[in-house]
């Protein structure tokens, strides 16, 4: 048995010595070098030049091997392909029945070139109709035009270690590097291609791979694609220090008339977040027609903030950042590129992170239809409470135009300033609409570039570190004694409700008519609330209704009495300002002459005893009535005179 399977083995290993033999003596490879040529010139319209001779290589897979090569187009300044030599991967038996078999196509170290330079003939749609045809041929069926015997199939296409120079417009070009491109024939219409690359630009490097199933059963009618896997690694300057990180998968699917795109079961990774969903684009029409309707579980936007060391050095410290300049609209219109598309667009999310900013069940709903965009609906729950808004966004006027008319419901303050890292002593319960404009999408001057008009009601609203009611009566107990001030006071101030109209201009929230009140206090005021400076200034007419401890007469008057009072400063250190010492000797003034009256009968009638008792004993010593009536004389004068 065993001597059976040597014969066996050694009667292979001569019939493939023979086989090798026989191929390098009787077949000489370089009568390939035509056939090769106008195989690729019937299957694409571009010249393949092959320099140098063919020569086989046998160990350990049987090759063709080649000098140089160079694939352009007709006309074209530059080749598309150049590279050092060629390696085919060439099945052996079939050679002798006259078919090139080709295992695999090597072509290492290539520079491609995707530029107006090596574009010529067929780039321009000039080559001819019998070409089309030709192309529309599968590998196997294809036969040469020019009556060659032979038959050429191709498995597999390698591009390794190459470049790849890709043109998006006359002074734009990427430089594709390290580019590895496989594509592999599973059968007569389907493909599989493997791609692995590198970009480096502005001191920025993005690695990209991708796998992929190609179906060209319709084609060039049209395709489907299967993305198996796409991922990207973003790394260099401007970008979070973790890079920008993610992979992608879809169904795609292709159609040539109208020349249309699909996506369907979309995933989409970025760190750590996740989007789903489905994507379409029409381009056939006068203006391309895009739709994606998307949604998240979580969408976690820390990593992406960045801020300078001056702002974060400004936090630490307490003291808020440099006042943004108020904006000027920016030259020409920053949503002129609306124009170029139109669009539906739907998303969806379940909780969005920002630092400590968290937002749940975010939605948007907007279309794009001729340069204006329409958002329907904007939606999102934070800080308790609610916030919708809608609008629209004009890109065919000559500047930037967005209005939004906005509703907010039930935001719990201090949760939302809190969340925002803003130092703050105000909190309440947030109810407030309006129409808010602005003429400009540049994040760095949008807060200061926010005009329009709001109405506003706090309910239950609470200012820490300031007593209104305290300010007040310690203020009072200073001047008169018929007030005392509580032994123990709160340290800040409750009202029910604080109402106010409002208007956005220049990164301030300026504030007409303020109404508040509460058992002990009816307010009136205005003033503003600095959204880019967080500051504040407003003036306040107080009547301090409750509270007060002392004389009820005295009580009762100082229940009527309308007190300014100014808050005022940074939000990280309110100041206030209370001048009250004029308003009380205003109020009390006929208490002060009531006591000045009384003053004066008591010193007439002193100075009338001191004149009525003198020399009423004989015999004594003479009463001083100049010494005593005289002083008296003088302060009954003083009070004459004040009066």
């Amino acid at each position: 048995m065993i001597k059976k399977i040597l014969i066996t083995l050694l009667v292979l290993i001569i019939l493939i010595v023979v086989g090798l033999v026989s191929l390098v003596l009787f077949v000489d490879p370089n009568n390939f070098r035509g056939f090769i040529s106008e195989t690729v010139k019937d299957k694409t319209g571009y010249e393949l030049t092959i320099e140098g001779d063919l020569r086989w290589h046998v160990w350990p897979q049987i090759s063709i091997l080649s000098g140089a090569v160079r694939l352009e187009d007709e006309g074209a300044k530059k080749p598309i392909l150049t590279a050092d030599n060629m390696r085919l991967d060439v099945e052996l038996f079939p050679l002798f029945s006259k078919e090139l078999s080709v295992k695999n196509v090597l072509v290492k170290s290539a520079v491609i070139n995707i530029t107006d330079e090596s574009k010529g003939k067929v780039a321009a749609g000039n080559q001819s109709q019998a070409t089309i045809n030709n192309q529309q041929q599968t590998p196997e069926t294809q036969t040469s035009d020019k009556g060659s015997s032979w038959t050429f199939v191709l498995n597999k296409l390698e591009i390794a270690d190459s470049t790849v120079a890709w043109q998006q417009s006359p002074d734009d070009i990427i430089n594709f590097r390290d580019i590895n491109i496989s594509v592999y024939q599973k059968d007569k219409n389907n493909l599989e291609v493997d791609l692995r690359g590198a970009i480096n630009r502005d001191q920025r490097d993005l690695v990209l791979t991708l796998n992929a199933d190609v179906n060209l059963e319709k084609y060039p009618a049209s395709a489907s694609i299967g993305l198996n896997k796409f991922t990207y690694d973003f790394k260099g300057i401007g970008l979070p220090e973790q890079g920008l990180v993610g992979t992608a998968s879809a169904k795609l699917n292709y159609v040539q008339s109208p020349l249309s795109f699909d996506a369907k079961d979309l995933v989409v990774t970025l760190n750590d977040n996740k989007l789903s969903g489905e994507l379409q684009a029409n381009l056939g029409g006068k203006t391309p027609y895009f739709e994606a309707i998307l949604a998240s579980d979580k969408i976690d936007l820390t990593p992406f903030m960045t801020s300078s060391t001056e702002e974060e050095q400004s936090t630490t410290n307490g003291t808020p950042s440099a006042p943004v300049v108020a904006s000027t609209p920016a030259k020409g219109n920053e949503l002129a590129f609306l124009k170029a598309f139109d669009a539906k667009f739907n998303l969806k999310v379940k909780e969005i992170v920002a630092n400590k900013l968290i937002a749940s069940n975010f939605e948007v709903d907007a279309n794009n239809k001729a340069g204006v965009a329409t958002l329907h609906k904007v939606n999102l729950d934070i800080a308790k409470g609610n916030i919708s808004a809608s609008g629209s966004a004009n890109g065919q006027q000559a500047t930037t135009a967005i209005r939004l008319d906005t509703k907010a419901a039930d935001i719990d303050l201090g949760t939302l300033f809190t969340q925002l890292d803003i130092s703050n002593h105000f909190s309440g319960s947030l109810n407030a609409q309006g129409t808010i404009n602005t003429n400009t999408i540049d994040s760095s001057r949008l807060l200061s570039a926010l005009n329009g008009d709001m109405k506003l009601v706090v309910n239950n609203a609470r200012l820490e570190n300031v007593n209104i009611q305290q300010i007040i009566q310690s203020a009072v107990a200073q001047y008169t004694k018929d007030v005392v001030s509580a032994d123990v006071q709160q340290k800040y101030t409750e009202v029910h409700e604080l109402s106010a109209d409002g208007k956005l201009a220049n990164g301030q929230l300026n504030l007409t008519s303020i109404l508040a009140n509460s058992e002990t206090l009816d307010i009136k005021g205005q003033g503003y609330v600095g959204l880019v400076k967080q500051d504040m200034d407003v003036n306040l007419n107080v009547k301090l209704l409750g509270g007060w401890n002392g004389k009820s007469e005295t009580i009762q008057k100082l229940q009527q009495i309308v007190i300014p009072l100014r808050i005022y400063g940074a939000f990280t250190g309110l100041h206030y300002q209370l001048d009250i010492e004029k308003i009380i000797r205003d109020q009390f003034s006929d208490k002060i002459q009531q006591g000045l009256d009384k003053l004066k009968d008591r010193l007439q009638n002193s100075i009338k005893g001191s004149e009525g008792s003198s020399g009423t004993e004989s015999g004594t010593e003479e009463a001083p009535t100049e010494k005593t009536s005289a002083p008296l004389n003088r302060l009954l004068n003083r009070i004459n005179h004040n009066e």
